[in-house]
């Protein structure tokens, strides 16, 4: 009986192994394409970062550690972040994909602090994802339609 069973288990697992095999070797064949392939982890083909709210604190802190500034192009963040009620000064800016949809947008950090202050001490910055059309004269959306994300990420120190 105990020899019935031994026999049993193992022509159960060579079974599985085959399945687990052809499964694996269908899914390859299928093929994907790596994120890595698409101008850089974590990047869509234009360049620009793809940022969700999982991953916007560390882009947050690397804008803040780079300290790289974008040209505003045709993007007017003062106009935009007044429109948005914001009484704040901008920090830093860049242009981003958002989330899965991976829609076009602006990331917009800001607060009372300055860039040097925040690398040296850390703190809390405000952190708004809005839509390229926020602030324009011929926009129709509301600022509530502009804006894709708002909220507060803490910052450490260098």
């Amino acid at each position: 009986m105990v020899l019935l069973a031994l026999i049993a288990s193992a022509l159960m697992g060579v079974q599985l192994a085959a399945a687990l095999e052809q499964t694996t070797a269908t899914h390859v064949r299928a093929g994907s394409t790596a994120a890595d392939s698409l101008g850089g982890t974590g990047k869509v083909s234009v360049g620009v970062p793809v940022v969700t709210e999982k991953t916007l604190g560390t882009e947050v802190q690397r804008l803040i550690d780079s300290g790289t500034i974008q040209p505003m192009t045709s993007f007017d963040a003062a106009t935009c972040l007044q429109a948005q009620g914001i009484p704040d000064s901008i920090l830093i800016m860049e242009e981003v994909a958002w989330g899965g949809e991976q829609t076009a947008g602006w990331l917009l950090v800001h607060g009372p602090s300055d860039r040097e202050t925040l690398r040296a001490n850390g703190g809390i910055v405000s952190a708004t994802v809005v839509l390229p059309t926020c602030g324009s004269t011929d926009n129709d959306l509301t600022p509530q339609q502009n804006r894709l994300w708002s909220g507060d990420v803490m910052i450490g120190s260098l």
